[in-house]
C-alpha cells in the first residue's frame, strides 16, 4: 500500500515562530506517512527558532535560515526543493492532525483524475473562545476569488500544476497569496474535490497576519479580484460602496436587533447586482472577517 501512495512534500515557513514550531514539526512527524518530505524555511529568526528547528534536523529533508522578502517568497524557496507529487505550507503555527496525510495521500491515490484536493479546518482561538470548524465550500471555487473556499492548511494540490509558473506564489501579496493561487488554479481548469473530514488545525491569536492584517487584506482581494475578473465595473466596486459598510458594522453589532436593517439591505442589493454579476458570485463576496 505504502509503494501506491504519493510522496508528499510540506513546506513550513517560520519567522520568530519558537512557541509554536516544535508542535507544527511535532505534528508533521507524528503523521508516519511512508513518502513525506519536510522542507523548513526560516526567515532569520531573533528568537530560539533556529535551535528547535536543529532539534529536529533529522527529520526533516532540507532546512535553511536567512533573511528573505517575506512568507511568499519563503515558500517559494522552499517548493524549489520540494520532490513531492503532492505539496502543500503549514505555517508554524498550525498543525496537522492525525493521520491527515494519510487520508490525503489514499484520496490522490484513489482519484487519480483530481489535482486539488480540500478538508475542513478546525480554528482554534487563543482568547477562549469556542473552536470553529469551517469549510470547504464547493460552491466558491467556481466564483473565485470572491471567497476563500477553505483553510489554507487543509488544502493540497499536485506540485506539476505549479511548474507553469515562474515562481508557485504571486509574491506582491502578501495575505492573499493563498487565494492567488487557488484562484490560479481555477482558471487552469484543474479539478478539485472536497471533503468533509477535518485535516489540519489553525491558531488564530489576535497577533498573527491574518487576524491583524484588517483593511490591507480587503485591498489585497480587490486588487486579485481585478486580476482574474475583467469587468468594466468590478463587482467590488459595487461591494465596497454598498456592502461593506454595513458589514463592518455588523462585526460589532451581531445581536437582531441591527439585523433587522442588516438582512433586508443586503437582500436587496444581492437581487440588485445578480443580473449583472450573477447570483452566486454577488452572494458570496462577504469579506467581513477583513474589515
Amino acid at each position: 500500500m505504502a509503494a501506491e501512495l504519493p510522496s508528499i512534500s510540506i513546506v513550513v515557513p517560520n519567522y520568530n515562530g519558537a512557541a509554536t514550531i516544535g508542535q507544527t514539526l511535532e505534528s508533521l512527524i507524528a503523521q508516519n506517512y511512508p513518502r513525506l518530505e519536510i522542507i523548513v524555511v526560516d526567515g532569520g529568526s531573533m528568537d530560539s527558532s533556529v535551535e528547535i528547528i536543529r532539534s529536529y534536523e533529522r527529520h526533516l529533508a532540507w532546512w535553511v535560515s536567512e533573511k528573505d522578502r517575506g512568507q511568499a517568497h519563503a515558500i517559494n524557496k522552499g517548493f524549489a526543493r520540494a520532490t513531492g507529487e503532492v505539496v502543500n505550507w503549514l505555517c508554524s503555527d498550525d498543525q496537522l492532525l492525525p493521520e491527515a496525510l494519510l487520508t490525503v495521500g489514499r484520496q490522490f491515490a484513489e482519484n487519480p483524475e483530481i489535482d486539488v484536493l480540500a478538508g475542513r479546518t478546525i480554528e482554534h482561538f487563543s482568547d477562549g473562545r469556542p473552536e470553529r470548524l469551517w469549510g470547504p465550500y464547493p460552491e466558491v471555487v467556481d466564483v473565485l476569488p470572491v471567497n476563500v473556499p477553505c483553510g489554507q492548511p487543509s488544502c493540497f494540490y499536485r506540485r506539476k500544476l505549479l511548474l507553469a509558473r515562474a515562481a508557485p506564489l504571486d509574491e506582491s501579496f502578501h495575505y492573499a497569496l493563498d487565494t492567488e493561487l487557488w484562484t490560479y488554479f481555477q482558471s487552469i481548469g484543474a479539478r478539485w474535490k472536497m471533503m468533509e473530514v477535518p485535516l489540519s488545525k489553525t491558531l488564530t491569536t489576535g497577533t498573527n497576519k491574518t487576524a491583524s492584517g484588517g483593511i490591507q487584506i480587503t485591498h489585497e482581494l480587490e486588487r486579485l479580484y481585478a486580476l482574474y475578473r475583467h469587468e468594466k465595473i468590478p463587482l467590488t466596486f459595487w461591494h465596497r460602496r454598498l456592502r461593506y459598510p454595513l458589514e463592518r458594522i455588523r462585526t460589532r453589532h451581531p445581536g437582531w436587533g441591527f439585523g433587522l436593517i442588516y438582512f433586508p439591505y443586503q437582500c436587496a442589493v444581492i437581487l440588485l447586482l445578480a443580473p449583472f454579476y450573477g447570483y452566486r458570485r454577488v452572494r458570496w463576496m462577504n469579506w467581513v472577517g477583513f474589515a
